[in-house]
């Protein structure tokens, strides 16, 4: 019969509880029944409380009000939807996690789970299966974008198209300010600490921002009512219920008092802050970073000109170079603004330090001034026109390639909104197509203007002090910048003469190309001047700049009417700066000799006798910045001996790049993080159990083991006794008791579980050892506080045996324990101090809002 009858040993180890569950401070399934039918279920409390309601409405206004200072940066409503889901989903996120207690590093993953999967669908859009499913790449774009897309977003042109991988950024903004925002506030009842994740996001839009403020009053007075209002709410919700009605009269008149000293304060320190004065520059985090690209390492189109000219290897002068259809008659494309001279060749400025720099755009680019719209589709003709320089429109507003590298040259489009220049580093090859809508303000002015207001400031780091004695010349009967200017424009184009440097066997051939300082030296010293577009456009713009004009040079093309624009057709002109701002453009016409105004051999005897003969250079030898720029060649023969260095992160293959810096690196960071804290805890624990006064050392003791207990998933109870607490510590490191053990009290929870063994460590030991010495007489034992930390060492020992290895390790990556606060003791003096954020405050347990 015994044999038959089941054994109580048996009982018990069929219903005992796993340690997970007891670690949990829960109970065996028996026990669940009987739990208080007050407490509210696990998806009970994800429901929308009336104060989560009114958290939730702050919070979307806050992150809404800062999130509008992304509106200068980008182009399209696109992003608008994008940051808006991801504000929704955030603040989804944000309540759960509050909820259901979830740890960082779980509303962390929580976090970039959707983040990743779905922002293909809800943003990015790109690379999509089926338009909803998201590929490898669509990961990797995601995942570049959330860390280096910030950098590449601030070098691009403001506003960015608001398509693309773009897109990853308002996404990922909406979703952490969302998150962080209502997360913290539910979570931590601290009333300042509410404040901080929206104002960092705030600060972070403003800094991010462009130099044309997005929203002044929306960002400055709507935010700070809304934040102080919502500060007010839970600063009221926070009071104890008998302490609502105290003093209502007083605090409104605080506030008002707080109020008048604000409005006073802002009225006179306002216009004394930094920046307030009119016309200040706004300082940004994209005015300090450099964009990317060295302008100077493409050659400048200039030196080539003659390969447009006739005759010409090249054979270009009746050859079609592009197509152009859309724009109206007489209007010009503009290969390059050239408005640098170096002393040997006229290019474009590298203002990456300076002035306004070349930057990356997209298809789309915002409008900027005012111009007559005009839509155009250019056709690079294969043979034709080439080069990295995009030929381009007036003020360009849209930019689409089409063909198979519409995708490699549209991710790649540089613009200078000061010159209205586009590079394309890929360079054009020939057989490339493109739509472009532009504002165009002005045309080519085809006859000079009797009078112009010009600006001033125009100058050159150049010496050309070999203009000198040509415009004392030709300017010395005028008066007037704009009159002296005209008379050297007039005197060009009626004393000089035109040649392209003639067939290899003409008397020509000694008229060279390029415009160095050398060569506009014999051109403007020579009886007549000999030359073409090129040493005529750089000789009027230094002359410009010699008189205090700012002038520039310019190359491109005139569209004839049938659109097709042959090399004849390509010319360099001349631009001089306006009063308000704006180029003036002088077409070549107005200061070039007509091409059948050539020099004369009889022109040419008579200048070798003044001069000496002019000799060309050796065969093969091209003119300084032809075909490259002043140290190309050099540059270019270093680069090919240099050897590529296996620590140079820019060589590296795509998928080394995602190997080291998505799983490597994060993981190595990961563990340097855990050990870090692990041996900040020991030392903590060291320095607080051997030093200071003994009460103190006990009350700290304590506390460290209580905070050790809750990170490996204790629920030690707050606000009671060590005693109680301990109770539950103990709990889950017994074994559930025979059936029927008595209970109640406040140690009814842990009463049903009786020790596993007699050496099983017991948290009760550290409690009674540490109420005995800081409410006991005198100073305390310091043995028994020795005793303590031993018995102490035991019982966190013993926890972690009991755990998984995941459970410890997120433990040892907890940094709960590192802020714990240290306990005063009896006789210990006590000072009022301001109430911190409890992320500030050592020690601060969260509690719930």
């Amino acid at each position: 019969m015994s044999s038959q009858q089941p054994s109580p040993h048996a009982d018990r180890a069929a219903e005992a509880p796993g340690f997970a569950t007891a670690l949990r401070g829960g109970a065996p399934k028996r026990a669940r029944r009987r739990r208080d039918p007050d407490e509210p279920s696990r998806w009970r409390r994800a429901v929308l409380s009336a104060d989560a309601l009114v958290d939730a409405g702050f919070a979307t206004a806050l992150v809404v009000l800062a999130l509008v200072g992304l509106r200068t940066g980008f182009l399209g409503p696109q992003w608008i939807v994008a940051a808006g889901v991801g504000l929704a989903l955030g603040l989804v996120i944000g309540h759960l996690a509050s909820a259901w207690r979830w740890m960082a590093i779980t509303t962390f993953l929580v976090v970039a789970a959707v983040y990743l999967l779905l922002g293909g669908p809800v943003a990015v859009r790109d690379h999509l299966v089926g338009g909803v499913v998201p590929t490898l790449q669509t990961f990797r774009d995601l995942a570049e974008w959330a860390v280096l897309g910030w950098k590449r977003w601030l070098t691009l042109l403001p506003p960015v198209d608001a398509r693309g991988p773009v897109l990853a950024l308002p996404w990922l903004a909406g979703l952490l300010g969302g998150a962080l925002t209502l997360g913290v506030a539910r979570r931590w009842a601290n009333v300042p600490l509410t404040a901080l994740a929206p104002v960092a996001l705030l600060a972070g839009s403003i800094a991010l921002g462009t130099l044309e403020p997005a929203a002044v009053l929306l960002q400055g007075a709507g935010f700070a009512l809304v934040l102080v209002g919502w500060l007010v709410v839970r600063a009221h919700r926070a009071r104890p219920p008998v302490q609502n009605g105290a003093g209502r009269t007083a605090r409104l008149a605080t506030g008002v008092a707080l109020l008048a000293v604000a409005l006073v304060a802002g009225l006179f320190a306002g216009p004394l802050l930094p920046g307030a004065e009119a016309g200040a520059r706004r300082e940004v985090v994209r005015t300090s970073l450099v964009p990317p690209l060295d302008v100077s390492q493409f050659p400048s189109p200039l030196p080539g000109f003659r390969q447009y000219t006739e005759p010409n290897p090249a054979e270009l002068y009746d050859q079609p170079v592009l197509r152009v259809t859309g724009l109206p008659a007489g209007g010009a494309v503009r290969f390059a603004t050239l408005d640098a001279y170096d002393g040997l060749v006229w290019g474009a400025a590298d203002r990456s330090t300076d002035g306004v720099p070349f930057q990356q755009v997209g298809s789309r680019i915002g409008t900027r001034g005012v111009g007559s719209p005009v839509e155009v589709e250019v056709e690079v003709v294969e043979g034709g026109y080439s080069g990295p320089w995009l030929p381009t429109v007036g003020a360009p507003t849209r930019i689409e390639f089409e063909g198979p590298r519409a995708d490699e040259l549209g991710s790649e489009v540089w613009l200078n909104t000061d010159t209205e220049t586009a590079v394309v580093p890929r360079q054009l090859l020939g057989g490339e197509r493109y739509r472009m809508t532009a504002l165009v303000q002005r045309p080519l002015a085809k006859r000079l203007p009797e009078d112009l207001d010009l600006a001033s400031g125009g100058s050159t780091a150049q010496d050309t002090d070999l203009l000198d004695a040509r415009l004392d010349a030709w300017t010395s009967r005028a008066d007037g910048t704009w009159r002296k200017f005209l008379a050297v424009a007039n005197q060009m184009r009626t004393e000089g003469t035109y040649t392209d440097g003639g067939t290899p066997n003409s008397f020509e051939k000694v008229y060279l190309p390029g415009h160095a300082v050398a060569r506009l030296g014999r051109f403007v010293n020579s009886t007549k001047l000999a030359g073409n577009d090129e040493q005529y456009a750089a000789t009027l713009a230094l002359a410009g700049q010699k008189l205090g004009i700012p002038s520039r040079v310019v190359m491109g093309a005139e569209v004839p009417a049938d659109g097709t624009v042959r090399g004849r057709d390509v010319h360099a002109w001349v631009e001089l700066q306006l009063d308000d701002g704006t180029w003036f453009p002088l077409a070549a016409n107005t200061f070039v000799p007509p091409r059948d105004k050539t020099p004369s051999e009889q022109q040419l005897l008579s200048e070798e006798q003044k001069v000496g003969a002019q000799v060309p250079p050796p065969a093969g030898v091209n003119p300084p910045s032809l075909l490259q720029g002043p140290d190309q060649a050099q540059n270019a023969t270093d680069l090919a001996k240099r050897k590529k260095s296996p620590f140079d992160i820019a060589a590296w293959p795509l998928w080394l790049k995602l190997l080291v810096f998505a799983v490597v690196l994060p993981l190595v960071l990961a563990a340097l993080y855990v050990l870090v804290v692990r041996l900040l805890k020991r030392r903590r624990r060291r320095r607080h159990t051997s030093t200071g006064p003994v009460p103190a050392r006990a009350a700290w003791l304590w506390r460290d083991l209580v905070a050790e207990a809750r990170s490996l998933g204790v629920a030690v109870p707050r606000r009671v006794t060590r005693r109680e607490q301990a109770l539950a510590v103990d709990a889950a490191l017994a074994v559930p008791a025979p059936e029927g053990a008595a209970g109640g009290g406040p140690g009814e929870h842990a009463a049903a579980y009786r020790p596993a063994e007699s050496r099983t460590p017991q948290a009760a030991v550290v409690a009674t050892v540490a109420d005995g010495v800081v409410f006991g007489p005198g100073e305390g034992s310091e043995a028994a506080v020795a005793s303590a930390v031993a018995s102490a060492d035991e019982v966190r020992a013993a926890l972690r045996t009991r755990t998984s290895r995941w459970a410890r390790l997120r433990s040892d990556a907890d940094p709960r324990p590192l802020l714990a606060r240290r306990e005063r003791a009896s006789g210990e003096k006590r000072t009022r101090r301001l109430r911190l954020p409890s992320l500030l405050r050592r020690g601060a347990d969260p509690t719930p809002a």
